[in-house]
């Protein structure tokens, strides 16, 4: 009798590439490896220890994915973009609350594993990790067929960081006439890609964009802004930080401010990036509604104390000044011209 051992592969899964992938990956993972991982790459969970120091330590944790920028990033060639981008994204959402990053899981999910693309995303990880002294001590990477159309990918990751509880921002010591200083984005960063691959299947990854090409401005990285933000937490009068992401100003601003205020913003007073003006032209986008979609060229918004605002941006080259805290009304947040 013979026995057939193809059932599963037959079925959409197929475990010798899964296996392959895992084998691949070591690599990757173990050079992101510190003194403080206890298990990692192989264990069913990833096991770390807490760096000495901290007298009230506090774990910070922020999951979140690179939405479909990662089609974009994969139909282009370049899926290690979503790997970096998934990891910064978690280290600034972490960091805004002044935590150290410590170590970060992944999940991979796809209709049918593609090795290749796979490794690609992983060692972009692993790299944007490196680069921020982060263990990538887990992770996931499932194949589901007819959950996800073929050739299809999701990567999503969890950031898990540590901050003294005493360090931590206290959105209670926001007053009316405290500054806001904004810090760059690089472009679109991970959000508001759905409206962006429209522009990107009508114009071509070729396109200019000043002196770059479409590809090159959609898939620019979303940088880790550690260095920013703890260079900013070392400030006195430094309230609290937003990471602006999906939702732009009018969605993430709010998040960090008590009930009683609000926010106005010059937005004469920063470059907003080329590409969202050529979205905006393709697409014949309202300008309010980009401000609601994107970051439109604010990465950060930092509020400080009016009499410590110069010395902020003195921390950070390249911020700027960018509104200020006002009494509350509505809307919450104030974009005047828009």
């Amino acid at each position: 009798m013979s026995h057939r051992r193809d059932a599963y592969a037959r079925s959409g899964v197929d475990l010798d590439v899964n296996t392959q992938v895992k084998a691949g990956i070591g690599a990757a993972v173990a050079s992101t490896t510190t003194e403080l991982v206890a298990a990692g790459f192989g264990s069913f969970g990833g096991a770390f220890s807490l760096p000495p120091g901290y007298e009230e330590p506090v774990l910070v944790a922020s999951v979140d994915g690179v939405g479909t920028k990662l089609h974009l990033a994969i139909e282009w060639g370049r899926p290690e973009v979503a790997g970096r981008d998934v990891v910064n994204h978690g280290i600034n959402d972490t960091a805004v609350l002044n935590a150290r990053p410590l170590a970060f899981l992944d999940y991979i999910a796809s209709s049918e594993l593609e090795a290749g693309t796979v490794l690609a995303l992983v060692e972009g990880m692993a790299e944007a990790c490196r680069d921020a002294g982060v263990a990538l001590i887990g992770g996931e990477t499932a194949q589901m067929p007819d959950t996800y159309r073929p050739g299809a990918y999701d990567v999503a990751g969890t950031m898990i960081g540590i901050v003294e509880r005493a360090a931590m921002p206290d959105p209670s010591r926001v007053r009316v006439g405290d500054v806001i200083v904004g810090v760059p984005s690089l472009g679109l960063h991970t959000n508001g890609y759905s409206l962006a691959r429209v522009t990107a299947a009508s114009l071509g990854p070729d396109h200019p964009v000043g002196e770059r090409t479409l590809a090159d401005a959609l898939l620019s990285p979303h940088p880790s802004y550690y260095a920013e933000l703890s260079a900013a937490f070392a400030v006195p009068g430094v309230r609290v930080a937003a990471h602006i992401t999906g939702g732009g100003l009018e969605e993430n601003v709010p998040r960090v401010l008590p009930d009683g205020v609000g926010a106005r913003f010059d937005i004469g007073a920063w470059s907003v990036p080329p590409v969202f003006e050529l979205i905006a032209r393709d697409q014949d986008v309202d300008p309010a509604e980009l401000y609601r979609v994107f970051n439109m060229g604010i990465g950060l918004a930092i509020v400080v104390a009016a009499q410590e605002a110069l010395a902020l941006l003195a921390a950070i080259p390249g911020s700027f000044r960018a509104g200020e805290i006002i009494e509350r009304g509505e809307p919450r947040v104030v974009l005047p011209g828009l």
